[in-house]
């Protein structure tokens, strides 16, 4: 991006030259995990957590031994492609309904602990699973809340638990999950806090702990016309 570390995504979407910088970004970001070389497929109970052991990931054989090479958890992408999300549909900017990539820190040795059934946040209630962070967004202030319009969220239930803990391996693949702004509004600035909800993560504004904010500025001008950002 021109500028990494501002916040601001602003795009027209009458001007595919406007969004291109997301589009390439997204294309790059996503490359890694297009190569599934020492990863494996989990499915049932299989998870990262399989293989880690005093922070370290080690591949145990059938005869008990060490030196066999740690495969991960292999990421998907086609979730988010089915939804819209994926580089076929310019990861939803095209259409004026953005996709965006959250995931949490790498962390060795942490993953996800549930909540109780009666502990569960409202935000984030009716989608909830054990073994996954749940994610949820809106806007930081009422008026940012009344015109930020519905968000997807692919998958549904957040991140799997499967891909955690992080440990050194030869291709982690770090799990991420997408929103996507379905019907922001055109042309006014609006102010995002996207929040990851498990029993273990703590929410501290101050410090940027399990959030992250950013602004979302849609565009629908044509060439040569000028609008306010607030």
């Amino acid at each position: 991006l021109d500028d990494p570390d501002s916040t601001l995504i602003r795009f027209n979407v009458k001007d595919k030259s406007s969004y291109a910088k997301y589009v390439n970004t997204l294309d790059e970001y996503l490359l890694k995990y297009k190569n599934i070389t020492a990863t494996r497929i989990c499915t049932g109970s299989q998870s990262n957590a399989d293989l880690v052991k005093d922070g370290s990931a080690k591949a145990v054989g059938s005869d008990g031994s060490e030196d066999h090479l740690a495969e991960s958890c292999r990421f998907e992408l086609r979730p988010f492609e089915m939804a819209g999300c994926g580089a076929a549909d310019d990861y939803g900017f095209r259409e004026g309904k953005p996709c965006v990539v959250l995931s949490l820190n790498r962390l060795i040795g942490w993953k996800p602990i549930d909540y109780a059934k009666d502990s569960v946040p409202e935000a984030i209630r009716e989608r909830y699973k054990p073994n996954f962070v749940t994610l949820y967004c809106d806007g930081t202030s009422d008026p940012d809340k009344e015109h930020l319009g519905h968000v997807s969220y692919i998958p549904e239930a957040g991140i799997d638990g499967k891909y955690y803990p992080y440990a050194v391996m030869p291709n982690y693949h770090q799990p991420i999950a997408m929103v996507r702004f379905d019907n922001p509004p055109r042309n006014k600035l609006v102010l995002v806090e996207c929040r990851a909800y498990a029993q273990n993560i703590e929410h501290d504004i101050t410090a940027k702990l399990g959030l992250v904010n950013f602004e979302l500025l849609v565009e629908d001008i044509d060439s040569g016309t000028t609008v306010e950002s607030r």
